[in-house]
Order: C-alpha cells, then sequence, then structure tokens
C-alpha cells in the first residue's frame, strides 16, 4: 500500500499523435512511466524524441490522443481546463529554460506573485518568499530585478517561484540550457537538493548528459518510445 501511495507521477499507455494535414506525427507512443515521491528524473534523448511532449503530458498542458496520466492518484486526462488549472496551480510547479521572470518586478515580488493570485493574507506571504529566497539562496538579492540578476540567480528565482504554493512536482524543461557549464551544474545540485529535503518530485528534461547523471535515474526517449531507464 506505501508502495502505491509514494508513486506521484504515473503514465499508462500514453500516446499522442499530431496531425498535420494528411501526415500523423507520432509524439508519444504506449509510455508507461512511475515517479515517486522526492524522487528526481531526468528525460534524455534527441531532439524530437518526445521529451518536452511527455513533460507537457505530465503537467496538463496537453491531452493525449490515448492513455493515462495520474498525478498522486487522480486520472488528469478527464479533468476539463478548469480543473487543470487548479491542478497546476496547487500541484506543479514549472521550471523553463528563459527564466519567465516578470522584468519590472524584484525577486521577492515575482515569487510573491502565484502567492497573491491564490489569495495568502500577506503575513504568511512574506515568511514562505523569504524561506524560499533563503533556501536559493538569494536572501541578499530578493530586491534585485531579473536585469540585475545573473542567468543562475534569475533560474534561482524561477525555481523559489515554482516552489511557492507548496507543489508535489516540479517540472523542469531544459533549466540549465541557457546556462554556461558550471553555474548549469549549480542549478541541477539545487534542484536534487530540494527534491530531498523537501520531498518535491522532480522531472527534468534534458540533452546533457552531465545535466541528467545528477539525477536519481534517467529515462531515454527515441521516437517517442521509452529505450531504457538507469
Amino acid at each position: 500500500m506505501k508502495d502505491m501511495e509514494d508513486i506521484v507521477i504515473e503514465t499508462v499507455n500514453l500516446t499522442k499523435i499530431y496531425r498535420l494535414g494528411p501526415v500523423e506525427v507520432r509524439a508519444l507512443y504506449d509510455v508507461n512511466l512511475k515517479v515517486r515521491r522526492g524522487e528526481m528524473v531526468a528525460v534524455v534523448g534527441p531532439s524530437g524524441s518526445g521529451k518536452t511532449t511527455l513533460l507537457n503530458m505530465i503537467g496538463g498542458l496537453d491531452k493525449p490522443t490515448r492513455g493515462k496520466v495520474y498525478i498522486e492518484g487522480m486520472d488528469i486526462t478527464r479533468m476539463d481546463d478548469k480543473e487543470l488549472a487548479i491542478l497546476r496551480r496547487k500541484k506543479i510547479g514549472f521550471v523553463f529554460q528563459f527564466y519567465n521572470l516578470i522584468p519590472v518586478l524584484d525577486a521577492y515580488e515575482n515569487v510573491e506573485l502565484p502567492l497573491i493570485i491564490t489569495g495568502v493574507p500577506e503575513e504568511e506571504r512574506r515568511r514562505r518568499v523569504e524561506r524560499l529566497l533563503k533556501l536559493v539562496g538569494l536572501e541578499d538579492r530578493m530586491h534585485h530585478r531579473p536585469d540585475e540578476l545573473s542567468g543562475g540567480e534569475q533560474q534561482k528565482v524561477a525555481i523559489a517561484r515554482a516552489l511557492a504554493n507548496n507543489p508535489s512536482i516540479i517540472l523542469a524543461d531544459e533549466p540549465t540550457g541557457d546556462l554556461d557549464t558550471e553555474t548549469g551544474m549549480k542549478i541541477m545540485n539545487l534542484l536534487k537538493e530540494i527534491s530531498r529535503e523537501e520531498k518535491v518530485t522532480v522531472v527534468v528534461v534534458t540533452h546533457d548528459p552531465q545535466v541528467a547523471a545528477i539525477a536519481d535515474r534517467r529515462i531515454h526517449l527515441r521516437d517517442g518510445r521509452i529505450i531504457r531507464e538507469d
């Protein structure tokens, strides 16, 4: 029973087919995957192998052609757009390659924004934002805007923002792709530390073998299929 409770993400025969006129493009085909609570998994493979499509399916950003996605036992493929938006807000934090920070807001305000949207009281917001910025090592930079921060610091703000609503899952799409190697490795080690200490499940899409090596497990995709795990 405990093993089942520890499964945070599960896909069952997950398939996605895009139709471009008369042509069918099979982005994913019969992908079966389980990820446990607090586990860090890297999804790797060549361009066009289905990595980002898989991440989008897990995050409820796209619907499968067939198959199922379960988040903490809930079948999200049966949810409508409103239900999916609530799920993402409560359960999933997203980290992208290009940070997606709001340039006119400082680091504190960028992390605070999702808490304002969900109606968290001001004093609780302050405590949570300060704790998260300390967690990512930016307690001394919280009142700097994105253009006053390095690329690595901006990505740390994005990670803190992804954690703002206490998600059980972080989905990271090439989070080190715009960073130099040393900074990228620091970001990955930070994600792994957060995964372990906060018991957050982290799924990272990457093309970089060094980045993937930091994860607890690697899922290798090719032509929309899982070809091996290690």
